[in-house]
């Protein structure tokens, strides 16, 4: 679902602490440093909200905002390039 909604074959969506990856391997995922430090923006994210809330955050901000102009999305693409 997400790979189609983003138009991509590989995705990556953390839950919790966990990063789960879908059309990539582990090895090739770890190489790109800048969607390592997107995903791992998340895991913080996780860890500063709590499971559950960061959940119901996220799809909030993804309901009233969009995918693009969530803010969880915007901190974790400032993270890629270490401006976060």
């Amino acid at each position: 679902m997400a790979a189609a909604k983003l138009g991509t074959e590989r995705v990556a969506i953390v839950i919790g602490h966990t990063i789960h990856l879908s059309g990539i391997s582990s090895d090739d995922f770890l190489q790109n440093k800048a969607w390592f430090r997107h995903e791992l923006c998340h895991v913080k994210q996780y860890e500063a909200n709590g499971l559950v809330p960061f959940i119901v955050r996220y799809l909030w901000e993804s309901l009233r905002n969009g995918y693009w102009q969530n803010r969880f999305e915007v901190e974790a693409r400032k993270a890629e390039t270490g401006e976060v």
